[in-house]
């Protein structure tokens, strides 16, 4: 399933940081965020996207991006965040949270570890104030581990790429055809007279000789 209206913010804030190791969370969901609206749009979706830059508290920053989100019409909700070593996981791989949307999760949590990540898959989270409080349905991107140097080093490298999959997902795949200038009509172009001299006059009219 693709969609026409998407509202994508990143998560955390100017003031609430979130997550920082080789990568800083909130600087590079900023980033993700604009680069996959950029690469909806070439698809034909409305997108609107969004970044706190005024809370100072982290009830504060959840209640803002929710309730932007909430203000917009709009098919999905997408929220952009970044991971972090905990003593139980793993520190490598992407994933998509989710509530409802088990399957759209799934989708997009393949298609960015098509770029080289290790697929941690989607999982159901019952407990973020994100997902519970976006009234369409909404999906939380983990695009990455900030402080998985292999992740890093992957994610510098395909950055264009994972944001490019994750469009594909939500927008379709982009018709090559769309980014290529149309083809020219040879017969619309002006009379071009090409004169050659090697000892007598050759004379071309749009490629063709005449003389």
């Amino acid at each position: 399933m693709t969609y026409q209206t998407i509202v994508i913010s990143s998560g955390h804030g100017k003031y609430v940081r979130g997550a920082a190791g080789i990568l800083d969370e909130v600087d590079e969901a900023r980033i993700v965020t604009e680069r996959v609206a950029e690469e909806l749009r070439l698809r034909g979706v409305n997108v609107t996207t969004y970044h706190d830059d005024v809370s100072k508290s982290q009830n504060e920053n959840l209640n803002r991006i929710v309730d932007v989100h909430n203000s917009k019409k709009r098919d999905l909700d997408v929220s952009v965040h970044f991971n972090a070593f905990e003593p139980t996981t793993s520190p490598r791989g992407t994933e998509v949270l989710y509530v409802t949307q088990e399957d759209l999760a799934d989708e997009v949590s393949a298609a960015i570890a098509s770029c080289g990540f290790i697929n941690r898959g989607a999982k159901e989270r019952t407990d973020l104030f994100f997902l519970n409080g976006t009234a369409m349905p909404s999906i939380l991107l983990e695009v990455c581990f900030v402080d998985s140097q292999a992740d890093a080093n992957l994610y510098a490298r395909a950055l264009g790429t994972i944001c490019s999959s994750i469009a594909d997902v939500l927008g379709g795949p982009l018709d090559e055809a769309e980014t290529l200038p149309p083809p020219v009509d040879p017969t619309q172009l002006p009379a071009r007279v090409d004169i050659e001299f090697s000892g007598n006059v050759v004379v071309y009219v749009n490629g063709l000789l005449v003389s």
